[in-house]
Parts: C-alpha cells; sequence; structure tokens
C-alpha cells in the first residue's frame, strides 16, 4: 500500500469517526433534552411501565438478531439479491419478535401483575412490525463510507420522535405517550429510510445460505456477548443485596460510558474501511494496525483517567454526598477492563471482517462462561470489588487470546500489536497510578480538586506519549497522526 492510500485511508476513518461521534452525542443531547420534559410532565411509574417491555422486547431481539447489517458490510461482492433477502430476514426477525411480543402478552401482564402491561406489549409489537420495513439500502452508507448521509438517517429520525413523544406527553400525561411515541418513531425511520435512499428492496431468499453462514455466527456471538455484559448483574442479584446491585450497575454504566463514546464511533468508521480493502492482505493488516493504535491512544487515557477522578466526579454528578462514594473502588477496577476491551476491539473487527467471525463467537462464548464462572468466589472472596478487578484480569487475559487468534489467522506477529500499544498502555496506566494516589492530598472542593486533576492527568499522560513516541524513533502510528494533525492546524513543519 502506497502512504497515499494509507493516508486516504486513514483519512476516511477519521472523518467517519468525527460524524458517527456528533451523531452519537447528537442523540444523546436529544435524549437528556427529552428526559428533563417528560420527567415532568410524566409519572415515574410511567417510565417503569415502558421499560419492563422494553427489556423484554430487547431480549426477545437479541435471540433474533442475525446480524444481517454487518453480513453486507463484510461482503465487498455483495449484490442486489444479498441485499434484498437481507431485508426479508431482517422483517422475519421483526415478525417473530412481534409475534412472541403480543402472543405473551397476557402472560406477562400476570406476571407483573399490571394489566396495563398487555396493551403496551401489543402495541409495541405492532411498532416492531413496522421497523422490520426499514429500508436496508441504507447500508450502503457504511459501506460506501458516507458518513454524512449516515448521521442524517440517524439523527433526523430522533429529532422528528423528540418533538413528537413531548407533544403526546402534553396531550396524554401518562405512559401512552411513550409507547406511542416509540411506535411513530419507527414509522418515521422507516418513512426516511425510503427518502434518503433510492433503493428499493423486495422479498427474496436467494442469498439465504451464504448471509446465514455468517449471520449465525453474529447470532451466537451476540448470545454471549449479552451474558458478559448483563449476566453478571443477573448472576449477582441471586447473592448480594438490592443496595450492592445498584451500586454495581452504576459502576458498570459509568466505567464505560466515556470510552464507549469514543469506541462506538471508531468502530462504525473503522469496520467498513477494513471491509473494503480486506482481499489486500497487507493493506488490511497496515489499516488495522493504524487503526488499533488510533483507538488505544486515545480510548486507554479516557478509560483509565475516569477512574483516577471517580473520587471527585461521583459525588458531583451522582450528588447525595456520600451515598454513592463505595462504588468508587468498583470504578477504578472496572475502568481497566474497559481499557484492555479498548485492546482488543479492533482485533475483534479485524477477525469480523476478514470473515472469521465464528472465533469471534467461540471467544465472547469462553469469556462469557469464565465471567460467570468467577463471580461468586470474587465476590465471596473481596466483595464487588473483587468482581470488578476480576473482571479486570479476564479483560487482560482475553487480550493475549483475542491477539493470539489473530496472529495465527490473519499471519500477523505480536510483536507488532504490542508495538503499537504498549506507549499509550505505560503513559496511561502512570498516570491512573499518580491521580488515583494524589486524591487524598488536597483539601479542596470537589469540583475544583477534579478541574485539577484532569488537567495533570492530561499533561502526564500527552507529555509521556510524547517523549515514548519520540524515543522510539517516531513511527509511523496513531502518535505521528494526531501529531501531524496538531501541526498542520498550528501552521508549523517539522
Amino acid at each position: 500500500m502506497s502512504q497515499q492510500d494509507s493516508k486516504s485511508l486513514s483519512g476516511e476513518v477519521f472523518k467517519g469517526t468525527k460524524w458517527y461521534t456528533a451523531m452519537r452525542w447528537s442523540i444523546r443531547g436529544l435524549g437528556f433534552i427529552s428526559s428533563a420534559i417528560l420527567a415532568r410532565l410524566l409519572l415515574p411509574e410511567d417510565f417503569g411501565l415502558v421499560a419492563i417491555v422494553m427489556v423484554i422486547c430487547g431480549f426477545l431481539s437479541l435471540i433474533f438478531d442475525f446480524g444481517v447489517n454487518w453480513a453486507l458490510v463484510q461482503n465487498n461482492k455483495a449484490t442486489d439479491d444479498h441485499f434484498d433477502t437481507a431485508w426479508t430476514l431482517r422483517l422475519i426477525e421483526s415478525l417473530a419478535i412481534a409475534a412472541l411480543l403480543a402472543g405473551f402478552s397476557t402472560l406477562i401482564a400476570s406476571s407483573y401483575g399490571d394489566i396495563r402491561l398487555e396493551a403496551i406489549c401489543q402495541i409495541l409489537a405492532v411498532g416492531t412490525v413496522i421497523r422490520g420495513f426499514e429500508n436496508i439500502g441504507t447500508v450502503k452508507f457504511l459501506k460506501d463510507m458516507k458518513f454524512s448521509k449516515d448521521f442524517l438517517n440517524n439523527v433526523l429520525p430522533k429529532v422528528a420522535s423528540t418533538f413528537i413523544t413531548i407533544g403526546l406527553a402534553f396531550y396524554y400525561k401518562s405512559y401512552m405517550a411513550l409507547v406511542l411515541g416509540t411506535v411513530l418513531h419507527n414509522i418515521v425511520v422507516v418513512v426516511i429510510s425510503y427518502f434518503i435512499v433510492s433503493y428499493r428492496p423486495k422479498l427474496s431468499l436467494k442469498k439465504l445460505s451464504e448471509i446465514w453462514g455468517f449471520s449465525q455466527w453474529v447470532l451466537i456471538r451476540n448470545t454471549a456477548d449479552y451474558i458478559c455484559e448483563q449476566g453478571d448483574l443477573l448472576l449477582l442479584s441471586l447473592f448480594t443485596t438490592p443496595r450492592n446491585i445498584g451500586f454495581y450497575r452504576w459502576s458498570t454504566e459509568l466505567s464505560f460510558m466515556a470510552i464507549s463514546e469514543v469506541q462506538e464511533p471508531f468502530e462504525r468508521a473503522v469496520v467498513p474501511a477494513m471491509a473494503k480493502i480486506k482481499d489486500d492482505h497487507d493493506r488490511l493488516i497496515r489499516a488495522y494496525l493504524k487503526a488499533m493504535s488510533m483507538l488505544v491512544l486515545v480510548a486507554t487515557p479516557i478509560a483509565l483517567g475516569f477512574g483516577g477522578v471517580a473520587l471527585e466526579f461521583i459525588p458531583i454528578f451522582l450528588g447525595g454526598g456520600d451515598k454513592w462514594l463505595p462504588i468508587v473502588p468498583i470504578i477504578e477496577g472496572l475502568v481497566i477492563f474497559a481499557m484492555f476491551t479498548s485492546l482488543y476491539q479492533t482485533s475483534i473487527d479485524l477477525l469480523t471482517v476478514s470473515g472469521n467471525v465464528k472465533y469471534t463467537a467461540y471467544i465472547f462464548w469462553v469469556q462469557a462462561i469464565v465471567t460467570m464462572a468467577s463471580l461468586y468466589p470474587a465476590y465471596t472472596l473481596l466483595g464487588l470489588e473483587g468482581v470488578a478487578y476480576s473482571r479486570a484480569l479476564i479483560g487482560f487475559i482475553m487480550f493475549f487470546v483475542v491477539s493470539r487468534l489473530v496472529v495465527r489467522i490473519c499471519q500477523i506477529a505480536f510483536r507488532q500489536i504490542v508495538a503499537v500499544i504498549w506507549r499509550p498502555v505505560v503513559a496511561g496506566s502512570v498516570m491512573y497510578i499518580v491521580l488515583i494516589n494524589i486524591s487524598n492530598s488536597w483539601a479542596l472542593e470537589n469540583w475544583l480538586t477534579l478541574i485539577i486533576k484532569i488537567i495533570l492527568g492530561a499533561a502526564i499522560y500527552i507529555v509521556l506519549i510524547l517523549i515514548l513516541w519520540w524515543l522510539v524513533g517516531r513511527p509511523e502510528s496513531g502518535e505521528k497522526s494526531l501529531f501531524d494533525s496538531a501541526m498542520k492546524r498550528l501552521g508549523r513543519n517539522y
């Protein structure tokens, strides 16, 4: 691969990451605005009723998630028949979920002792069917790396549905506003998907065997991934108190909140980029190493930095004085796990786009089993902190397992992987150790200490990463890309 091609691809990935970061924050911002208004118009139980059904619907969606979108993205030879088959499978998936949701609506309502759940299930089942008709052609935005159109396709429905739901809340002042708002959101998504892309799908199963060959492993992997993400919470509920469950849930959400806002947009841009060049092995591996370098360079200080300022941040963010302070040591363990996930996420993406998705399914199932098996002993020995640090250890092991698979399957040397991650890990670890050890050194207000620690942490990380990069000869890496970008903005050459 020429340097020109490398820079071109890197530029597309960087541009895509910016678009998807903007998309996530736009949607999150609209969610904050909507929640603030709806919370004043509706009762807590209104949100609770809808949440119960959405959790059930989410579980059903997991069971029937064929991952057809990624099957199309990773297939550089996808034809209209592939798109039509994927659309048909997605429609079947929606019909199956809707049928189960409506069919068991009476049982769900009686199980929770609230007859209102029956109607909610049935209405949301209709909304699920409607969503199944969404135009599969929007996947081409990812394949062709048309990030601005993908941004519009995701944000415009959210803007419309936000105003619609708020209007319904003023009218109904009950849970029905949330229910109908969800259905109308799905209608808006479907309508916009046909306006924004000219492709018109039709019923077909011509390429079922090809898509299913990929999708069945996505389904198996997603099930294991769900167990990894939610299984610990479900299992902990069997042998600990609701108070501890609340602590652990908040710890998990906060530990991954910041890093997910970087990792997920980055992944959404990187996967289609790597899929485009998957048949050119040398170029693919260089792109993989560059992508891993960029992700780890940014994700590591965010994950570990949050752990370093958790003691000051938690009382400010959650309020309640010292009520939430017990989650601080849990977060300090979970952020290490979050960091390790960033170290091997790009490797998971490489295995996926190179057609080895079944290995990622094996990996996630091994992680799920080990996580579940270690949960009780870790909790018995060290409580919730033990669970957090056991997950950090699992993340450390998973990095080597995933890297070993990439080395064996994708013909890459392990030293090449280590070469692009060790500097961010070392610099981030030093920053983390400094921050958590100066937490009790200053007799200042929390907000002032938080600001000082953020500035100090950023300075430590940036200085260390540049020194380490300079000492090893300024190689082509994420540091070089960011340094070049910074120098360009300053209008200087070096």
